[in-house]
């Protein structure tokens, strides 16, 4: 191998490297033509005088692991359940996010579907500490609020994202982020809102 082709192959190694690093957490949008099929209607956040129908967010009960959710900077699975009635008895699990973290669902699509989220928390770091909630749709990444909690399970407040409401077969995705200095929650059951209720 001469002094060229090493020079070659070097650089593409670096090449590689730069990509891997560009794309590593990169969270692909998410296309409603390949999203598992629409979840049943739900109606979970009855006993909070909300009878609007929702969706489960796919993968979001976490009884399977991350069950299709991209996870960074410590975010993980952990023992502990929210609150919903609608849970199997059986369910033990929810998503832990410390600060510095990430977590992104996987795409989720229903007739109707908009950009309005909710979801059951509870804060295990500091109390200043707030949740960052987005929405990611057609690429783009719209704001659904930065929620504060206290220390015990609680349905968050229904969390209309400032997302277009598209027609037709739409796939959305949740983003969950901790902000603040030592900010950290447990979340669980994170739902859309499929508008059929409307």
């Amino acid at each position: 191998m001469n002094n060229t082709t090493r020079g070659l192959v070097a650089l593409g190694a670096v090449l590689c490297a730069v990509a891997a690093a560009f794309t590593s957490g990169f969270v692909t949008p998410g296309v409603a033509a390949s999203c598992p099929p629409p979840p049943s209607v739900e109606h979970p956040f009855t006993p909070w005088s909300d009878s609007a129908s929702y969706v489960l967010t796919n993968g979001a009960s976490f009884e399977q692991g991350a069950g299709g959710w991209t996870l960074s900077g410590g975010a993980q699975i952990v023992s502990g359940n929210a609150p919903n009635r609608l849970d199997a008895a059986g369910d033990s699990h929810s998503l832990y996010l410390p600060a510095g973290s990430s977590a992104t669902s996987p795409c989720t699509t229903a007739p109707h579907i908009v950009g309005i989220v909710r979801f059951f928390l509870r804060n295990v770091g500091a109390l200043t500490g707030a949740l960052k909630v987005q929405v990611l749709v057609k690429g783009r990444t719209y704001d659904a609020g930065t929620i504060g909690a206290g220390p015990s399970w609680q349905p968050s407040a229904m969390l209309p994202s400032n997302a277009p409401n598209y027609s037709g077969a739409v796939a959305y995705q949740v983003q969950l982020t901790p902000v603040g200095a030592g900010a950290a929650f447990t979340v669980d059951d994170v739902y859309f809102d499929p508008y059929a209720s409307k």
